[in-house]
């Protein structure tokens, strides 16, 4: 091969080397340029927000390239009107920045309805009948009346009616009546249970909650949400029976040591 031949053999492997060399930059700037576009391996650790007010919540979120947005206004009773309530998604979660952050503000005053009539029915209907539309049953009064059912709701001491606007979780006061049968119950154990529920199933068997101690291991409303029964008087029996709408006085506490099965404690006086 001549000297002419080997120049252009030369100058086709230089235009090959040449192009493949552009097609690899090529490559690897477009990796560089989408990594660089994505935030490809960064991501921005969501705040905690709750408490602070929505203008605090809303230039915290834009601090950190996020995008606020409120989704909702709901009354609490234990947050401070204004502020942050909840939101999604959640403290320490991580995202990438132009994340939408969506905030649950608490109201200044709770969202109502309509009280439901709960009249001519049983306590434990109307108990769930109140509780399907935001409603909480309080005391049982219990008067001579032929049936059974509830004769009357109260509100504050007062009779009330149905379909009246009142603010979501009003506690209803009932008025049952006894019936022909002079009917009596037996008092359940509570015990190991949340005051909640312990309502719920005293209110059941026709009983009332009475006085609620709460011990110095619960010191904020986080504890009492968590706080168990660890002592009630009257104490449980299947073979004593009471009249209808007697008050049964419970003591919680947070300290599981306390709780023991309900036939070993010793509930028969009333002092702590």
């Amino acid at each position: 091969m001549g000297i002419l031949g080997r120049l252009k053999e030369r100058k086709i492997l230089l235009h090959i080397a040449a192009g493949f060399i552009f097609l690899v930059v090529s490559v690897l700037a477009t990796i560089l340029w989408l990594r660089i576009y994505t935030h490809h391996g960064e991501a921005i650790v969501v705040p905690d927000f709750s408490g602070y007010t929505a203008e605090e919540a809303f230039n915290m979120a834009e601090d950190k390239e996020l995008i606020p947005q409120i989704l909702d206004t709901v009354f609490f009773t234990d947050k401070v009107p204004g502020t942050v309530a909840e939101q999604y998604p959640k403290p320490n979660h991580r995202v990438k920045a132009g994340r939408l952050i969506l905030f649950t503000i608490c109201g200044s005053e709770p969202e109502k309805a309509e009280l439901p009539d709960l009249t001519g029915i049983t306590v434990r209907q109307a108990t769930a009948d109140a509780e399907l539309v935001g409603f909480r049953i309080g005391k049982l009064s219990y008067v001579p009346d032929i049936s059974t059912t509830v004769v009357r709701m109260q509100y504050k001491g007062k009779k009330i009616q149905a379909g009246t606007l009142l603010p979501k979780g009003t506690i209803i006061d009932l008025v049952v009546g006894r019936g022909t049968s002079n009917d009596k119950t037996t008092i359940p154990s509570v015990t190991g249970l949340s005051f909640s529920e312990a309502e719920e199933k005293l209110l059941s068997n026709y009983l009332n909650p009475g006085t609620v101690t709460y011990d110095n291991t619960v010191k904020n409303t986080k504890d009492s949400v968590q706080a168990r029964v660890w002592k009630q008087y009257p104490r449980s029996s299947s073979e004593n029976e009471v009249s209808l709408g007697t008050y049964v006085d419970l003591w919680l506490t947070i300290d599981t040591d306390l709780i023991q099965p309900s036939e070993n404690v010793n509930t028969n006086d009333k002092t702590e």
